[in-house]
């Protein structure tokens, strides 16, 4: 079977869906996880799971075509919010 002569996306049209189901499903690990280190470690557990609803929200943000307004707005939030997770996340892990 030879390869396609184009390698560009076929539906390009569903990349901002693939983009929002990513999202989604790093929300969904952040809660496991967050559930797995709650039964040792309840103060890292809970603000693991705290921050679930928070990436829930950007994936939302991220690849909602009914938001209208500013995409700078959009993606200094979304820039936030991301740097906020990180952040968070580096200050369980090293406690």
């Amino acid at each position: 079977m030879a390869p396609p002569n184009d390698l560009q996306d076929p539906q390009p049209g569903l990349a901002r869906e693939r983009t929002q189901l990513a999202w989604i499903r790093t929300a969904i690990s952040f809660a496991a996880v967050g559930v797995a280190i709650l039964k040792t470690n309840p103060p890292a557990g809970l603000i693991v799971l705290a921050m679930c609803p928070l990436i829930w929200t950007l994936g939302r943000l991220s690849g909602d075509r009914a938001v209208r307004g500013d995409r700078r707005n959009r993606l200094r939030l979304i820039t936030i919010g991301v740097t906020a997770v990180s952040l968070v996340t580096l200050v369980v892990v090293l406690l």
